[in-house]
């Protein structure tokens, strides 16, 4: 343990864990509103022969907020993919700096789906594009969950290199 003095603030990465939590939260319940609509549209489809308009895109919709918003809760639960055969066999000090090697190029990824995600959102927002369906349902919405959802993962990967560098901190205060 780091001396009181030395260890670095952790109130932001508990207010990042706090909100992708929350985030995560939400789109347990988007799952759920998910399944409703579909077994109503199958009800309907199948048994009343009375298919409903709206539940396929409305799914569509539900689907890109779920998935792009789960990013930075998968991280803080340490669910992403990665080559564990390796992986579980090092000590918590070769993870973090073998973490801290890589996390760079997942950080530039999210901040070009945050710059080109927020442009299409912003242009389809300020351009009222609407999709090529019957309900002309608007698109900003389902396009702004690839930044929004970029930007949770980015403050993630940030809370996850400062607990990888404090990982390495605390190894060579305790070698000294």
């Amino acid at each position: 343990m780091l001396p009181a003095k030395t260890e670095p603030s952790r109130g932001w990465l508990r207010v990042i864990e706090v909100v992708n939590t929350w985030v995560a939260t939400v789109s347990s319940y988007v799952a759920l509103v998910m399944t409703v609509t579909i077994t109503y549209e199958v009800v309907c489809r199948y048994f009343l022969n009375a298919p409903t308009d709206w539940a396929g895109e409305l799914n569509q919709y539900l689907l890109c907020a779920m998935s792009l918003l789960g990013g930075g809760y998968c991280l803080l639960r340490d669910q992403h993919v990665r080559v564990d055969i390796l992986y579980r066999h090092w000590t918590p000090r070769r993870r973090a700096g073998i973490e801290l090697c890589t996390w760079w190029i997942a950080a530039l990824w999210c901040v070009i789906l945050l710059w080109w995600g927020g442009e299409i959102a912003l242009e389809s927002f300020t351009k009222n594009k609407l999709s090529s369906s019957f309900l002309e349902w608007p698109l900003y919405p389902s396009q702004m969950m690839v930044p929004l959802g970029a930007f949770l993962l980015l403050l993630q990967i940030a809370a996850r290199t400062a607990s990888n560098i404090r990982v390495l901190w605390a190894d060579e205060i305790k070698d000294q």
